[in-house]
């Protein structure tokens, strides 16, 4: 064979090779996703276009509409500073909607009771992170101390919290996300634990966070089958014994006095004994439970036990509810669809909540920034801006209130910028305690700007109605 013609040939094979390297899949290589092969991108359309799935754009809510006692309308419009995210209230005057958390805030010196924040979400606040700060913050400028919700024996949680120091022993953890576990027996953090004899929980404040370090009231939440001994000891050395009777409801015992630690012990545990936690507070201010689940999408949530529900109403009630989710659903292939009906599913948990706490507000808080190695470097997973939109139509659908917090905490390429500062794991996804509380302050303007809006137009509904 001639020289040209071997020549020729060779081409000929590795643009045949080129052309059929077109049809595979794109391949990833230690995460970082490699261009797709397309020889002949730069004179032809691709080969093959990608269906490009299109995230409808949200439809403005309705402005909250002041009105004077007489029916006139009020001319009023938000303010927000510069660079605070907004809460977007989508509630349109129904129940769920930001006023009544504003209100008790306002009042937050006359109610008698502190000001509650249930905060749930997945493994980005695990340990308390980021809502730590936010507590911190919120108790500086309206009152209040102590850590609020604590689990009694996620070993995760224990090793890692900075806002409490925890010792247990002689607990049996279930949680929603592990087999076995018994939905009829959970409690409002989706965990039970089965109680041994001789149990043993102690609790001590944080020196990390100044409002942590003690608290006036220790209230624990049980259930019990048969009947239960608990002894509780406080920092002071004041003890106390309780007896909880068999019952079908959730119980509470509540400790009172200035405490910057307790220790419970349990005795005489007859069968179907289920602990529930501890919550450390005190009697005025801001108390916000961090109800953290690694590995959660927040759909589960719709499965709680609206009894059991009523029970934590009845004890502790919630001004504010907050759902924070979508890490877990954020990945990489997860199409619209997929994410379209993960956002149905976790309707359902919405609607479930709004059902069991209709006087609280409630929040959602979109998934927070999430990045991957690219070619084109460290970016933004594009399904973590989908999700951002389609967790706003959700609230929108649900006409409850919602913080664009991928937004707030920096939006595109945060994490990133958050490691290059070693204030988040090289995960691209996690903070550390650092970057909770860099997150944290530029979180916390939005809260406070939704309650400056909330007292301007409560004063020109006044001012109009004089």
């Amino acid at each position: 064979m001639k020289q040209s013609l071997r020549t020729f040939a060779l081409v000929a094979i590795v643009v045949f090779i080129l052309l059929m390297m077109h049809q595979l899949p794109t391949l990833k290589v230690g995460g970082t996703e490699l261009r797709h092969v397309n020889i002949l991108s730069q004179i032809l359309p691709p080969l093959e276009e990608r269906q490009v799935d299109v995230v409808p754009v949200t439809v403005a809510p309705e402005p909250m509409t002041p009105l004077a006692s007489r029916g006139g309308k009020v001319n009023f419009k938000e303010k927000w500073r510069k660079g605070v995210e907004p809460i977007v209230d989508f509630s349109g005057g129904k129940a769920g909607r930001m006023d009544h958390f504003y209100a008790m805030l306002d009042s937050v010196g006359r109610l008698g009771r502190p000001v509650r924040i249930a905060y749930f979400g997945d493994s980005y606040i695990e340990g308390d992170i980021m809502t730590a700060d936010l507590r911190e913050m919120l108790q500086e400028r309206f009152g209040g101390n102590g850590v609020g919700w604590l689990d009694a024996g996620s070993s995760v949680n224990v090793r890692s919290r900075r806002s409490i120091t925890q010792k247990i022993s002689g607990f049996t953890e279930h949680v929603v996300v592990k087999k076995p576990f018994d939905e009829a027996k959970e409690g409002i953090a989706e965990k039970y634990y089965e109680v041994g004899e001789g149990a043993y929980l102690s609790l001590s404040g944080s020196r990390f966070y100044r409002h942590t370090s003690q608290w006036t009231s220790a209230k624990l939440f049980l259930r019990t089958a048969s009947s239960v001994t608990v002894e509780a000891m406080a920092s002071d050395g004041r003890r106390q014994t309780h007896v909880f009777p068999s019952s079908p409801s959730v119980q509470m015992w509540n400790l009172t006095g200035s405490m910057s630690g307790v220790d419970y012990r349990f005795s005489q545990v007859g069968d179907g004994t289920l602990l529930y936690g501890v919550a450390l507070e005190s009697d005025r201010g801001v108390v916000l439970d961090n109800f953290s689940m690694r590995g959660s999408s927040g759909i589960t949530l719709a499965k709680l036990p609206a009894r059991m529900l009523e029970d934590f109403r009845r004890h502790r009630p919630y001004d504010l509810i907050i759902l924070q989710f979508g890490l877990n659903d954020a990945v990489t292939g997860n199409t619209l669809p997929i994410l379209q009906l993960y956002m149905g599913k976790l309707r359902k948990a919405v609607s479930h909540l709004r059902e069991c706490f209709p006087e609280a507000s409630i929040l959602i808080a979109s998934v927070p920034d999430r990045d991957q190695r690219t070619s084109d470097g460290i970016q933004t997973l594009p399904e973590v801006k989908n999700l951002v939109r389609l967790q706003e139509q959700l609230a929108a659908d649900c006409h409850v209130a919602y913080l664009n917090f991928w937004r707030a905490m920096g939006g595109q390429n945060s994490v990133k910028a958050l490691v290059d500062r070693d204030m988040a794991t090289k995960d691209y996804t996690h903070l550390s305690f650092g970057g909770g509380a860099v997150v944290a302050r530029r979180v916390y303007p939005s809260f406070i700007g939704g309650l400056d809006n909330y007292l301007r137009r409560r004063e020109a509904e006044r001012r109009t109605a004089e």
